[in-house]
């Protein structure tokens, strides 16, 4: 195995560096100090997020394509939520210097594959020795000259709440897969399944600037979960949102025979409720539209309401609720 403590810093991007496509807005691309993209427009989107190994990806657990999808998924979701068209991403990929060079070449290879299924460009980035492996990506994107951010607070009470997904709960299912030690080679098909969502969630972000622009009222990506998330645009709008049980509980159903078998492999009892509400990194859109007026890709799953009075706050689990009751503290907190 040939690791990159053998290749110099110019040998392991010989390797890399020309797998990343170039669209025709990128004026000089990776080789230089910085690279030149032509904007769409003078409205910059800006977003980073980081994948650090033991927290956000186990290696056992998944693999290198997943590893780069994975990190491009969850910046283009954000720029997407913004209903801003992503055009380039730059890469900072850190890694002990015993680190295969086949383990980089793959996290560059997924990376660079889902970014051009949106036409997004990798322009550049940095390679560094670390304790641990990370890999940071900054995604940027562009809104129309007059075109308004769809931000966290544009709902308001009558509008109904959508999501940009048929199935929500799918990345807990997965996680709790890979923690039982089913990570790269379940042996069943419905296993596989919820193992590839998790390590490589693949949501329809395209969404995001195709139907969203002019129609959302507000919008944000679901990476911690329904509850958190939903309870973040809910505070932020100074709204309720109340949650359709029955809708949700057509997921819960689907789930239910994959939380049985997860179980019986783990010894524990898992309510699929606690994946639907609570699962993260779905990278779904999450929007608030006028009755009506859900565009294709979504589907309705609650409704916003006035906020109580006396109960508007800063806790997520006062504002989301279902059938009229606050939901419970579920999803990821980094910090929680």
């Amino acid at each position: 195995m040939t690791r990159i403590e053998h290749l110099t810093e110019s040998g392991l991007l010989a390797r890399i560096t020309p797998g990343l496509t170039q669209g025709a807005d990128v004026e000089l691309g990776p080789g230089d100090d910085a690279a030149v993209v032509r904007l769409a427009s003078p409205r910059l989107v800006i977003t980073t997020d980081t994948l650090t190994e033991g927290h956000d990806f186990l290696l056992d657990g998944t693999t290198p394509a997943w590893i780069g999808h994975k990190a491009a998924v969850q910046n283009l979701a954000d720029v997407a939520a913004m209903g801003a068209r992503p055009q380039a991403v730059v890469v900072s990929v850190s890694a002990p210097r015993e680190t295969g060079a086949a383990l980089l070449e793959g996290i560059s290879a997924g990376l660079a594959e889902r970014c051009a299924r949106d036409s997004v460009s990798v322009v550049g980035g940095d390679l560094g020795a670390a304790d641990a492996l990370s890999i940071t990506v900054t995604a940027v994107g562009a809104l129309a000259v007059d075109q308004e951010p769809i931000t966290r607070s544009g709902a308001r009470p009558g509008q109904v709440l959508a999501v940009g997904s048929d199935l929500l709960g799918r990345s807990a299912a997965g996680l709790a897969l890979v923690l039982a030690g089913a990570g790269n080679d379940p042996d069943e098909d419905w296993a596989r399944g919820l193992v590839a969502w998790h390590d490589a969630p693949d949501p329809d972000l395209s969404l995001g600037w195709t139907q969203c622009p002019g129609r959302a009222r507000a919008m944000i990506d679901v990476s911690d979960g329904l509850a958190r998330d939903g309870g973040r645009l809910a505070v932020a709008s100074g709204v309720e949102i109340d949650l359709d049980r029955e809708v949700l509980g057509r997921d819960v159903e689907r789930l239910a025979t994959s939380a049985q078998r997860i179980g019986e492999r783990t010894g524990e009892r898992i309510d699929p409720w606690e994946w639907v509400l609570g699962s993260g990194e779905e990278h779904a859109l999450l929007a608030t539209f006028d009755p009506g007026d859900v565009p294709s890709g979504f589907r309705t799953i609650g409704i916003v309401r006035a906020a109580q009075a006396g109960a508007r706050g800063s806790e997520e689990g006062t504002a989301l609720r279902m059938d009229g009751q606050p939901i419970a503290d579920l999803g990821f907190d980094h910090f929680g």
